[in-house]
């Protein structure tokens, strides 16, 4: 008797059978299911070979969870909609009954919608534990990439458990930085192995309802143990009748491998009638989900007359109904089919598919990547199509946009000035892709053919932009050609123009002496045909001219005629926003706490605007505010949220260069082995920046960190290029600049032996105090580092006067500790403990032990564990999240970044011994219960 006649019933799809040979990964699954049942998140990756069982897998862990009562939410990538922003998560979060997210919302910058996921989980989570499944994280598109590579860490402190399955083999640049993420401390790796032999045979029990012979286990073997092929196998011998069932167990008839084994799909295709087939062929090359319009059209068949073959389909297990809906069985069973076709056939197929979808009105970025694969040369309506899914793409998913754009190129190479406008176009994008290289040599490529002036100048002001992310000097030679060009227009004249003159003021000091010359006639231009954003940005190259010239109060006012200009202009075309720079001059002056208020503003009208790189901006101002205003733990969590953008935005350039930067300079204060290792390579990375002040921003910042290890000769060797910049005459230490970092210097010189170069750096400090003699803080640092080099206490003890009026703490300690007695080394403690400079504290109090006194951390300032050791702004934040507050709403009621929020959160959870916000709630009670006795 067959084993399709036994009262067990029939054998079908071996992922509704009991899961065999996965005890190990089903316990692991189990143990991460339960801590979440008591509010502990976790993160697992299941990985594996095609056929393996990982989406088997994922089905237990679905089942075990909701088993649980814990909620579940589930979705997959599909390799036919990866041009969909965010759409295997969406999907994943539209699905069930209970929706997590209202809506889609993929209209906004895919920053803004990472935020808004970000909160819709924190909300769900905090209303119940959840579980994320995510199936085939190999073909998810881009935006769900970023999502699972971020949010996962970023939502760790609650109770949501993520179980992501993804193939083993080659994989996108995208997938790939993704599984290296998941596999961060802190992420659990299953990976699945072939099936044992006991295994096999318990599997090939379950697929013949009856107890194999050793003659059908031998022949399971073959299929290696993976979990489809022994499915295939067994169906094999099943479909040819070679198998009888004799008192439960069954037998095999003829010892061969079933010819639906060897050809295993094209075998079935093969077994079906020719109406069948086609429509298998043909639902194969349309997606993973069957449409049955769509399949109709295609075929010139009605739906009615269509549903015999797929009955038959279906009898042969190639294709499955899954939720109401026509799938394949397998991916693999469709990747064979389709790739049994003809590549004539295939193509010509898709671009079929690809007109009937746009004649039924789908938007055109679902049918993008077909449209790009089918498309000829010369193509006009396909060029306009693609121009406009990558248009449609670049605010929420660039990569995705940068092929649509390729091609589109690509297909107009008919059209030399059209495909020249096209490459214009897109440079920006490519630049914020990482691909500055390509757009580059496509660039140059189209400049070798003559082109009309206007279309040359856009491709040269695109040039100069994207050169401006790695060679400023390069950036200018771009913009120089563009002016040169003959009837160049004033309106493309304006913006290359203010561009030139952008890039010669960072450059360094000769050069800008020839931007100084360029400002009159490029703000002439700008009025003339009315360019605020031109004017905007010569307007902020000017304050930076006159700040270099040490004209500050005229820096100044430039800066704010700069903002008033950018406040009519479009933000994307100000190539610097001028409330930074402004903000940033405010805080060189002193006048911390007005800068931090404007940089405040900021943050909070970028967040309301949606304007994130603007964001970005914003904070990379306050966290170098921050460490002026000695507030070491919110410049650390500000510059590490300006990091974290990066992965959205794409590399921020200067705004990356300033947070690592300070927390370069937050580690020298703190002491911290692994921050300070990390410091060291920020300075390293900031020194190979062509631009000379940026560079000497990373030499200041390496030689301090040799001080510090005590290497004074290498400390002098890296601030030479700096000393030697000091009679042109602007200081060249930091990028922007801090009158306390000559204090520093003539410090650092000194204990090296090198009067000649204090001396240098001193009147320099004097010139600078001399040239703007109301400014209190060039006064206080000129005070102070003449009194260092000429060894006087009494202008020592002028300087620390004038410093307690200008709110810069660890400037303040450092003049008190130069000082040298108790009482003055007693407040410089006290101030560093406040600041948490640890490392500045503890090089206090060994001092004061020489002295004969002794001071303790425990008895005199802040601890570095527990309650007592969260910051002001720790503080708050822990107690707002505890009182169930999402990330995003703190962000909303303090003007902070969520990055920010989550920056606080991770540190204060460190010092608290703590990961989940369910320890957090249960701690902030017992204190504030103990706080009440």
């Amino acid at each position: 008797m067959n084993a399709r006649e036994t009262e067990a019933g029939t054998a079908s799809e071996y992922g509704r059978y009991r899961l065999r040979g996965r005890q190990s990964e089903v316990a692991a699954l189990r143990v991460r299911l339960a801590a979440l049942s008591r509010g502990r998140g976790a993160t697992v990756l299941i990985q594996g070979s095609p056929g393996i069982g990982k989406t088997r897998m994922l089905a237990e862990a679905r089942h075990m969870a909701e088993e649980a009562r814990l909620r579940v939410i589930h979705g997959g990538g599909d390799p036919d909609a990866q041009t969909i922003p965010f759409g295997a998560l969406l999907g994943a979060l539209h699905s069930g009954g209970e929706r997590i997210l209202p809506a889609p919302a993929t209209s906004a910058g895919r920053y803004w919608l990472l935020q808004e996921l970000q909160e819709y989980l924190e909300r769900a989570a905090l209303a119940a534990p959840l579980v994320i499944a995510i199936d085939d994280l190999q073909w998810c598109d881009e935006g769900t990439l970023l999502a699972l590579r971020t949010l996962p860490q970023r939502l760790s402190p609650h109770p949501i458990t993520w179980i992501l399955a993804a193939r083993t083999g080659p994989l996108t640049p995208n997938a790939r930085a993704t599984i290296s993420a998941l596999n961060l401390p802190g992420g659990h790796l299953l990976t699945l192995a072939p099936l044992a032999g006991k295994a096999v045979a318990a599997m090939t029990g379950d697929l013949l309802a009856a107890t194999p012979d050793p003659g059908i286990v031998e022949l399971a073997q073959q299929a290696d143990g993976r979990p489809l092929l022994i499915n295939e196998l067994i169906n094999g011998v099943l479909d040819e009748g070679a198998v009888t069932v004799t008192d439960g167990v069954a037998r095999l008839t003829h010892r061969r491998l079933p010819l639906r084994f060897h050809a295993s799909i094209q075998h079935r295709l093969e077994q079906v009638s020719p109406a069948a087939r086609k429509a298998a062929q043909i639902a194969s090359v349309l997606g993973r989900t069957v449409s049955l319009d769509q399949l109709a059209e295609l075929t010139g068949e009605s739906v009615v007359t269509l549903l015999g073959p797929l009955e038959e389909l279906l009898l042969a297990d190639l294709l499955a109904e899954t939720d109401g809906a026509l799938m394949f069985s397998h991916d693999l069973i469709r990747e064979a089919i389709r790739a049994a076709l003809p590549a004539t056939l295939r193509k010509a197929l898709r671009r079929q598919a690809v007109d009937l979808r746009l004649a039924q009105g789908m938007p055109v970025v679902r049918i993008a990547a077909d449209l790009a694969e089918t498309a000829e040369p010369g193509d006009g309506a396909a060029v306009g199509l693609l121009r406009q899914a990558a248009r449609d793409l670049a605010i929420v998913t660039p990569s995705a946009a940068v092929e649509m754009s390729r091609r589109a190129i690509e297909l107009s190479a008919l059209d030399p000035v059209r495909q020249a406008g096209l490459i214009a176009e897109s440079l920006p994008l490519f630049t914020r892709t990482g691909r500055a290289g390509e757009a580059l040599a496509l660039a140059e490529t189209a400049l070798r053919r003559p082109l009309p002036v206007d279309v040359e100048a856009g491709i040269r002001l695109g040039l100069a932009l994207v050169a401006g992310q790695q060679s400023f000097t390069e950036a200018v030679r771009h913009s120089r050609a563009g002016i040169a060009l003959p009837g160049l227009p004033p309106r493309t004249r304006a913006p290359l123009m203010s561009l030139l003159a952008f890039n010669l003021a960072l450059i360094d000091a000769e050069e800008i002496a020839e931007a100084e010359g360029l400002l009159p006639d490029a703000l002439a231009t700008a009025d003339q045909v009315a360019d605020l954003a031109s004017r905007a940005t010569l307007l902020g190259v000017s304050s930076i001219v006159a700040e270099h010239r040490l004209d500050v109060h005229r820096a100044l006012d430039l800066a704010g005629q700069a903002v008033a200009a950018s406040s009519d202009a479009r933000y994307a075309d100000v190539l610097w926003l001028p409330g930074v720079w402004r903000s940033l001059l405010l805080s060189l002056l002193g006048r911390v706490e007005e800068a931090l208020a404007q940089a405040d503003d900021g943050v909070r009208r970028a967040r309301h605007h949606g304007q994130a790189d603007q964001l970005r901006l914003w904070c990379m101002a306050r966290c170098r505010i921050y460490l002026d205003a000695g507030r070491l733990g919110d410049a650390r969590a500000e510059a590490e949220a300006v990091l974290a953008m990066s992965d959205e935005l794409g590399p921020g350039n200067f705004d990356d260069i300033t947070a690592r930067y300070v927390l370069g300079r937050v580690a020298l204060h703190t002491g911290d082995p692994a921050e300070l290792a990390r410091g060291e390579e920020f300075a390293a990375s900031i020194m190979r920046v062509e631009a000379g002040q940026i560079r000497r921003a990373g030499a200041w910042l390496a030689a301090q960190a040799a001080a510090e290890g005590g290497d004074q000769a290498r400390a002098m060797e890296l601030t030479t290029e700096a000393v030697g910049s000091y009679h042109r005459p602007a200081s060249a230490l930091s990028c922007p600049a801090d009158p306390a970092d000559e204090v520093a210097l003539v410090r650092l010189a000194l204990r090296a032996g090198d009067r000649d170069r204090a001396v240098l750096v001193t009147e320099f400090a004097e010139t600078r105090h001399r040239l703007n003699a109301d400014i209190p803080v060039f006064a206080a640092t000129a005070l102070h580092a003449r009194a260092l080099v000429d060894g006087d206490d009494v202008l020592l003890d002028r300087a620390v006067e004038l410093y307690g009026d200008i709110p810069r703490p660890l400037v303040l300690a450092a003049a008190l500790e130069d000082t040298g007695t108790v009482g003055h080394l007693d407040t410089a403690l006290r101030l560093y403990e406040q600041a948490e400079a640890e490392h500045d504290a503890t090089r206090v109090r060994d001092r004061l032990k020489g002295l004969g006194e002794r001071r303790s951390r425990a008895v005199s300032g802040r601890p570095t564990a527990g309650w007592d050791s969260l910051t002001a702004s720790e503080l708050q934040i822990v107690r707002l999240v505890a009182g169930g507050a999402t990330n995003k709403q703190v962000a909303d009621r303090l003007y902070l970044s969520p990055h920010t929020v989550s920056t606080h959160l991770w540190h204060a959870f460190t010092k608290l011994g703590i990961s989940s916000r369910v320890e957090l709630t249960r701690l902030v009670l017992e204190h504030e219960a103990a706080c009440h006795k």
